[in-house]
């Protein structure tokens, strides 16, 4: 079996190299900065899969912002333990990030901070529209149709239909692998200082 960089052109394979050599240096880097060592992140099979997982994310995204969030949730689900005792609920979390844009973490970010799990209440979904306006720079239809393109993730659930069900994004609701993704983000944290 093939990796990915021996199907790519010989010119090509030091550009991947060199593509990929900066996010994984940016994820040991802050696992050394949790006082993880390089081999700690890879040391089981639960582990190495998950390190697997990471590289595949990686792939798929440029934004230092994304790889810093993947990364933190990598050392998160290995330091809750979850990597060792619950190791598809780690894989099921990183796997629905594994393709999202700065643009797409933002909006989750921004989601989780205004209303835990339901935007269905007109306060909080007035608060968090101005938000989206003012921080992300979207207008309520554009919103929607990033939040639309997430549930292709499971972290999102879309709202009752209705007639503004298309083009708002009131009533867009997290899931529990949100919550799970976010609580290894947020071990991370917590941990880390």
């Amino acid at each position: 079996m093939s990796s990915g960089v021996d199907l790519i052109p010989a010119g090509g394979k030091l550009a991947y190299r060199c593509f990929m050599a900066w996010k994984f240096d940016r994820l040991i880097e802050k696992a050394e900065a949790h006082g993880m060592t390089e081999q700690e992140l890879c040391n089981s099979d639960q582990r190495f899969a998950l390190y697997m997982r990471v590289g595949r994310a990686f792939e798929a995204c440029s934004e230092k912002e994304v790889i810093d969030f993947i990364s933190d949730a990598m050392i998160g689900g290995i330091r809750a333990g979850d990597a060792e005792h619950q190791p598809d609920l780690v894989q099921m979390a990183l796997a629905a990030v594994s393709n999202i844009t700065e643009t797409e973490l933002n909006l989750l970010l921004l989601m989780r901070a205004h209303q835990g799990n339901d935007l269905a209440t007109r306060d909080r979904y007035q608060n968090f529209l101005t938000d989206v306006e003012n921080k992300l720079h979207l207008k309520p239809a554009e919103a929607a149709g990033v939040l639309y393109g997430l549930l292709r993730t499971g972290l999102v659930l879309p709202p009752d239909t209705g007639p503004l069900a298309e083009s708002t994004i009131y009533g867009f609701r997290l899931t529990s692998l949100a919550d799970t993704l976010f609580s290894y983000v947020s071990y991370w944290a917590r941990h880390h200082q």
